[in-house]
């Protein structure tokens, strides 16, 4: 069984795990997937995430360990089987901490790599809420796709993205922070692409600061009651979701919009609509929102991306 450890899974890079999740919804409808499971522990929770893709299967097993942050010790930590789907031989052992943290950016921009695309093939402004381990791997990850020109971090206290802005203006990246509200609001209405990786419970941005060819990724909120982005920005926008199931237990963003009115379950789309059917088929001159929350068939898919790239640079 190959050991894959966390220098290995970052080799693999955003591109394949993007494409690797975008391939998968061709053949498989996410709507199918195993729920994934979440156990209360003393000190954090467990998360349980078995599925099976292709010709794997796999299953991640990560602890969430919210006072480590103060620890200097990773809050995610964990790993992920990978086996073959018909056999169970055991192939691999991957850092799991590693290959969320590829993962997680991977599906943000699988979902809006077409639209990206189409919509600012020159390249986009970016700006992100959030300062915190998500908010780089999701440049990166934006990188991948298209031209990165500018970026901006959205912070509850000034200076927070300090580390950020100098990593990325080394690169000779125009970067900034704003702190939320006003200031983040203004950064954000001069924005092609918004991502919010916060652990906000309430809205990060206003609605009408949105453009209305902007593209919106919310992955921050994992809870029916919890959200960041505004119901009103929803109602006026083309919304996704990886399933239809996953965001009813776990979309706030989406789940809120639709109690308060804004729109209806009938005008949610999913990934696999989205991949299947094309981006064309979606009208210009409306946002594009889509809202995450992570679902266990995407460890699978970029489980196999990773093993794969790695038994091709072991020869």
């Amino acid at each position: 069984m190959r050991n894959i450890d966390a220098e290995a899974v970052a080799a693999t890079g955003f591109a394949p795990a993007i494409a690797a999740i975008r391939e998968a919804v061709v053949d498989f409808d996410p709507e199918d997937d195993i729920p994934r499971s979440i156990v209360g522990l003393e000190h954090g929770e467990m998360i349980l995430m078995p599925s099976e893709l292709g010709a794997y299967t796999a299953v991640k097993v990560v602890t969430r360990t919210p006072d480590n942050a103060g620890r200097g010790i990773p809050t995610i930590q964990g790993s992920v089987l990978l086996a073959d789907r018909t056999t169970h031989r055991q192939l691999a052992h991957i850092d799991g901490a590693a290959a969320t943290s590829l993962r997680t950016p991977a599906l943000s921009l699988a979902g809006v790599a077409g639209f990206a695309a189409a919509r600012f093939p020159a390249g986009v402004r970016l700006a992100v809420a959030g300062a915190g381990a998500q908010a780089l791997p999701h440049v990166r990850a934006a990188q991948a796709v298209v031209p990165v020109l500018r970026v901006v971090f959205g912070v509850r206290t000034a200076g927070r993205a300090a580390e950020l802005i100098t990593t990325l203006a080394a690169e000779g990246i125009d970067v900034a922070e704003a702190v939320i509200g006003e200031g983040f609001d203004a950064a954000v209405a001069e924005s092609d692409l918004v991502i919010t990786a916060t652990a906000a419970a309430e809205p990060v941005l206003a609605a009408e600061a949105v453009r209305e060819d902007a593209l919106v990724v919310a992955m921050g909120s994992h809870s029916a009651s919890e959200r960041e982005l505004p119901g009103a920005l929803l109602g006026r926008a083309h919304v996704i979701v990886e399933s239809l199931g996953n965001a009813r237990r776990e979309g706030g963003d989406v789940v809120m919009a639709i109690e308060e009115g804004h729109l209806t379950w009938d005008d949610v789309h999913t990934l696999r609509e989205v991949v299947t059917g094309g981006e064309g088929a979606f009208a210009a001159g409306r946002p594009v929102v889509f809202k995450t929350s992570g679902m266990s068939w995407e460890d699978v898919a970029v489980a196999a991306a990773i093993y794969e790239a790695d038994a091709e640079r072991a020869g």
